[in-house]
């Protein structure tokens, strides 16, 4: 009965152009070595159903500072988010890789339920962890990687990171030789601080609703890996799966995006029930 509900909830949300002002703003976050470019594909279309997006850069990526770290890119989604829920918006929250780390720590004080409770409008209504992190409290990046630096991961001199191998660690599944070109010319490096800067909240377990996206072929974050981390979520989160490598907002945005509108669709139903 609940799947039916759903259907119907979502075919009255999508069919009537009138009512796309419910829609949530849908607020995108990179992960390591990215840019915001990485997101441009997906939200074109999600845009062109009616949805809202954004996406926020990280004061990691490109620094010549080295230490820039976890908490100067959580105060830049903090930012983000302030704006929209002042503005009374529904958000839901898309987190990728390392962005995992940045969206565990930056929704703190904006879960919709915790608003709703205070008296105020607007927040975070769902929370996807896409191939991202999602480590235990008080635990680092470093942490979720088993303690080291993968192999294809290079720490230099100057304390910074870069990916040896993006092409097969990154894009193994993008067909298009021209956009893995183009992707890869916009990596840049990463402080090593990133890396062991820990998380202070752990939304799963402070009623923020979670979802994951699934990718079955991912180099950088095997399937076994995000199941591990799902496992900490609650039961009935919400769950999606892709037969892709580690950026399906590259290799397949059809997917991400039906991901996207299903996750909001349950999210919406969950914040009316």
């Amino acid at each position: 009965m609940r799947f039916i509900t759903l259907a119907l909830f979502a075919s009255s949300v999508l069919a009537a152009p009138a009512k796309r002002d419910i829609l949530p703003t849908i607020v995108f976050t990179p992960g390591a070595w990215h840019g915001t470019w990485a997101f441009d594909t997906v939200r074109g279309q999600l845009e062109t159903l009616g949805y809202p997006t954004e996406a926020v850069a990280l004061p990691s990526v490109g620094t010549t500072n080295v230490t820039v770290g976890l908490a100067e890119d959580t105060a830049a989604l903090r930012a983000e988010l302030t704006t929209l829920t002042d503005a009374g918006k529904d958000i839901i929250m898309v987190v990728h890789s390392y962005g995992g780390m940045v969206g565990t720590n930056a929704v703190e004080g904006f879960g919709y339920a915790d608003r709703a409770a205070a008296g105020l409008s607007g927040g975070v209504i769902m929370l996807i962890y896409m191939t991202a992190f999602a480590v235990p409290l008080g635990t680092s990046l470093l942490d979720g990687l088993g303690g080291s630096y993968l192999p294809w991961m290079i720490l230099g001199d100057d304390g910074f990171v870069t990916p040896a191998t993006p092409e097969a660690i990154f894009y193994a599944d993008v067909t298009d030789a021209a956009l893995v070109a183009k992707a890869v010319a916009g990596l840049e490096p990463e402080p090593a601080r990133i890396f062991s800067d820990d998380t202070t909240y752990a939304p799963w377990i402070q009623g923020v609703e979670v979802g994951f996206f699934f990718t079955e072929l991912d180099q950088a974050i095997p399937i076994a890996t995000q199941q591990g981390m799902a496992s900490q979520f609650p039961d009935g989160y919400f769950s999606y799966t892709m037969n892709s490598s580690h950026s399906p907002f590259l290799s397949m945005p059809e997917n991400v995006v039906a991901g996207v509108v299903a996750a909001s669709t349950d999210a919406l139903l969950k914040k009316v029930l």
